[in-house]
Order: structure tokens, then C-alpha cells, then sequence
């Protein structure tokens, strides 16, 4: 029998263990280590228990094969092999699955079998030293009871055993977004003996068992890593040229913080249909998890973009067209005229002044890559962007070093304060794809200014807005209170007084 023959001097030294052990108790902090210190504890008050059952008798003058004298030592050492067990559970839960399996997922269930495994030899152990029984007897006869249990649970074993297979293959873990064959998809939330939990997008929770998941066709959106890819389709009027729609529908998915830049996105031409083109965009993003507000994002800007161009979306519809003059030619963006409309810089202008300034516009088309200005340079124009989308980069003295500071797009313009001052540009623009540019010179807005000097008021008030944005990119400390707006009246008063002289206003 195991623990017969111990000195009653160990029982000092458990007793010195289970002090040290609860002093332990006031520093550690870890949940894990708690139970193992607990799980220490008992073994070592077992411990104790066993070895006062084994001297107890001889000092009460109990003979070695009295009955009190076996069933205490036989009591002691049943709870001895279990509190083993229990020991051994806790000492594999903060040594592998917390220490060296730390930066792993570990399923529970795998867990489990490996706690029913010491349970299981402990129960052996117990028959085999504390009973003095054969143990083939009791595998005999679990066999026979394990046929009999096998044929009633035959369903819910095939579940346990899928599960142990999937844990082992893991083909998806906790917190992976799947997709099965019948379509349905969900969060992993937990496996377990019989069954996968998984949670949908409507917060709806799905268990699907084990037996079903390991037969099931499965897509998982995080493997081999949480990014993945996904495509949408757009129907186009036959008359753009699928360059163009190209051009536009990579610069908007550029343009989406959630999109990847590597890999860019990619556009084609899928099928040529009786009243449209339908195209195909791919697109590449970093969480399933998150894919309704991705899609919801690309799709905004594929609209947006798409707008700005001046090109709708095609349906499949059989029209007849009555045409009093040509049609538009559909190579060409949004009219200027309702792009200048739009853009808060000409709000202060009247709309026969816009037409005026519309019609004098210069449409430029530049390919990516390209530099349309560079910081430092001379000029006496601006640019407002029709169709595309460009990087706007300062370098700043203090590090010598190109920064990027802005995207724009559509809508947006670039170029005013040489435009209207004649300053030399304060950031180098560069294409990031195809762009449609209208670049305004100074002798095209010089007759309206003229005409009504009171106009360059109202633009100070949006360069100045425009500069405190760029100062603040530049991490320049600002002003605050009554020195705050003084400093910014003091530059608008400077910023008039030098366009009124670079346009020689009275």
C-alpha cells in the first residue's frame, strides 16, 4: 500500500507546506495559480490525513490488520490518488495550457479529455494498489458496459468523437467567422463535448452538433489570417469606355480606409449584357467579422465617385430616346458648371459668373503616378478634382521628410493660395490613380474679382480656415483665447491685404 512506513516527521513538513502555500495566497493574483495553490493545498492536507491514518493505529495500539486500522488507511488513499488527479489537472492547466501552449487557443474540450484521462488512471490506481484488485476484471467488464452505452448513445458518442477529431484538426477556433454548405454563417463561440456554438450577425445563437461540422463543407474567413478578398458589381452604360469606369471604381476603393492598398484593388469587365456592362470589382479588407460595414463603405464610395463623373448606373430596360440635340458625350465628367456649384471655395459667386468661369476651364487627364504640383514650385492656378483620387504630401523642416497629410477626391480642390496670393505651393499633389482635373487660372477668375472685390472677403475666411487645418497637420502650436483670434485676424487681415495686391483690387 503506498504511503505505509512514513516517519511522523513528515507531518511537520506538510504542515510547514500548507503554511507557505496560504502566505503564497496574499501575492499571487492569477485565478490559474490560485487553484493550483489550492488543488497543492488539499494534496498536501491528504498528504497529512494519510499519514496520520497510517500512524494513528500504532499509537492507539491497534494491530496493523484490524479493520479500523485498514478501512482508515484505505479511505486516506482513495482521497490521495484523487487529490492527485485534481493536482495533476491544475499543474497542466498553468504549465502547458497557460505556460508553454500560452500564445494557443487550446479548445475546453480537449481540456476535459485530458482531465477524464487522469481521472480515469486515478480510478485504476485506486483498484489496482488501494484495493489490491486485478484491473483486467474492470476493463472487462467497462468493455461490456462501453458496448452496451455505445449502441443507446450512439448519436451523441458520434458528436463527442467528431468533436475530439475537430479539435485535434482545427479547422476553425474560437472567435473565427465561418461559413457553412447551407449557408448559414457565424462566430465560433464555443466547442464542446457534443456541439459548436456559433453566434450570427443578428446576435442569434446557432449549436450545431459536432457529427454535422465534421462532415459539413466550411469556409473560414480567418484562416490562414483575418484579412480576405471580396467583389462587387456595378452595371455601366456601354458608352463609357471601360478604362474610365476602371480608373474611377479602383480611385473609390482606394479611397475606403478599411480597403487594403497591397493588394490594390482590382476591376474587369465580367459580361457584356443586352443593355449594359456589368463589372467586377475586388477588393481586399482585414476583418470578416466587420464585412457589413466594409461592403457598406466600398459601396458609398463606388456611388460617390461614380456621381462626381457624372455616370449612373445602367438597368437592364428596353427605352425609346426622342433627342432634340446630340447627346452628351459620356467621356466627359460632371458639367463644370454644377462641379463648381459644389465646391464651397466659388459658394460667393453668382451663377452667371460660374457659367462664365465654367466655360473658360482647361480639363486635364493625368495618369497615376504623376505629379500635377511640387512643393515649392511657382504658380498661378488651382485645381478642382472631377474624377480619381491623389495624395497630398508636405515635407516639414524640422525632419526633411515627405509626409503624407491628405487624400482627395472628387469634390475636392487643391492650389488656392497660389491661385489667389500667387505663393509658391505649400504641398507636392500626386496621383494615386487616373484623375480628371479643371485647372483655373488666375486670368480666368481675375475678371470676376475685379468686378466685385468684395468676394475676396469671403474667401479669406476659407483659406484661413484651410490654414490652421494645415498648420495643426504640422503639429505647429496654436493659440488659444483673446491670442488666438488675434493671431487669426491678423492673418486674415494679411491674407486680404495680399490678394487685393496680387489682383490689384481697389
Amino acid at each position: 500500500m503506498p504511503l505505509q512506513g512514513v516517519p511522523i516527521a513528515l507531518l511537520g513538513l506538510v504542515a510547514v507546506g500548507i503554511v507557505l502555500i496560504l502566505i503564497s495566497f496574499r501575492f499571487i493574483r492569477a485565478r490559474s495559480t490560485h487553484q493550483l495553490l489550492s488543488a497543492g493545498l488539499v494534496f498536501l492536507l491528504v498528504c497529512a490525513f494519510a499519514i496520520a491514518a497510517d500512524v494513528l493505529p500504532a499509537m492507539v495500539n491497534v494491530e496493523q490488520e484490524h479493520a479500523f486500522a485498514v478501512l482508515l488507511r484505505q479511505i486516506a488513499s482513495v482521497f490521495w490518488w484523487l487529490a492527485l488527479a485534481n493536482l495533476s489537472i491544475r499543474m497542466t492547466e498553468v504549465l502547458l495550457w497557460r505556460g508553454l501552449f500560452s500564445e494557443q487557443n487550446i479548445p475546453k474540450l480537449l481540456k476535459d479529455v485530458l482531465g477524464a484521462i487522469y481521472y480515469i488512471g486515478a480510478l485504476f490506481a485506486i483498484v489496482a494498489f488501494v484495493f489490491e484488485q486485478p484491473v483486467t476484471g474492470l476493463l472487462a467488464t467497462s468493455g461490456a458496459v462501453a458496448v452496451v452505452l455505445g449502441f443507446a448513445l450512439q448519436n451523441t458518442l458520434s458528436d463527442v468523437f467528431s468533436g475530439i477529431a475537430l479539435n485535434l484538426e482545427h479547422p476553425y477556433r474560437q472567435g473565427d467567422w465561418i461559413r457553412l454548405d447551407n449557408g448559414f454563417e457565424g462566430e465560433v463561440v464555443e466547442v464542446n463535448w457534443r456541439a459548436t456554438h456559433l453566434r450570427s450577425r443578428q446576435d442569434s445563437e446557432i449549436v450545431q452538433p459536432n457529427s454535422g461540422m465534421a462532415t459539413a463543407r466550411i469556409t473560414n474567413f480567418h484562416y490562414p489570417d483575418r484579412g480576405y478578398a471580396f467583389n462587387i458589381q456595378v452595371r455601366i452604360d456601354y458608352r463609357v469606355p471601360p478604362a474610365r469606369v476602371k480608373a474611377i471604381l479602383k480611385a473609390a476603393a482606394m479611397a475606403c480606409e478599411r480597403v487594403k492598398k497591397h493588394p490594390a484593388p482590382v476591376a474587369r469587365i465580367m459580361s457584356f449584357e443586352d443593355s449594359f456592362v456589368l463589372y467586377d470589382m475586388k477588393v481586399w479588407v482585414s476583418d470578416y467579422g466587420t464585412h457589413p460595414d466594409n461592403l457598406d463603405e466600398v459601396l458609398t464610395r463606388v456611388w460617390e465617385h461614380l456621381r462626381w463623373a457624372g455616370i449612373s448606373f445602367a438597368f437592364p430596360q428596353r427605352n425609346v430616346h426622342l433627342y432634340d440635340k446630340e447627346e452628351r458625350d459620356e467621356q466627359e465628367s460632371l458639367a463644370v458648371s454644377k462641379l463648381l456649384q459644389q465646391i464651397d471655395l466659388f459658394v460667393t459667386l453668382q451663377d452667371d459668373e460660374k457659367e462664365l468661369l465654367a466655360s473658360q476651364l482647361e480639363q486635364r487627364r493625368v495618369r497615376a503616378g504623376q505629379r500635377i504640383v511640387e512643393q515649392g514650385a511657382e504658380g498661378q492656378s488651382l485645381y478642382v478634382i472631377a474624377e480619381g483620387l491623389l495624395e497630398v504630401r508636405v515635407m516639414f523642416e524640422n525632419d526633411g521628410v515627405e509626409h503624407k497629410v491628405a487624400q482627395v477626391g472628387p469634390g475636392d480642390f487643391f492650389g488656392e493660395m497660389s491661385l489667389l496670393t500667387g505663393a509658391p505651393r505649400s504641398a507636392s499633389v500626386i496621383t494615386l490613380t487616373d484623375v480628371v482635373v479643371y485647372k483655373i487660372e488666375k486670368v480666368h477668375i481675375e475678371p470676376i474679382l475685379k468686378a466685385r472685390p468684395l468676394i475676396a472677403e469671403s474667401l479669406v475666411e476659407l483659406l484661413s480656415a484651410r490654414q490652421e487645418a494645415t498648420q495643426a497637420l504640422a503639429k505647429t502650436p496654436t493659440s488659444v483665447g483673446a491670442a488666438g483670434d488675434a493671431e487669426h485676424h491678423g492673418y486674415a487681415e494679411q491674407m486680404l491685404s495680399r490678394i487685393r495686391g496680387f489682383f490689384q483690387l481697389h
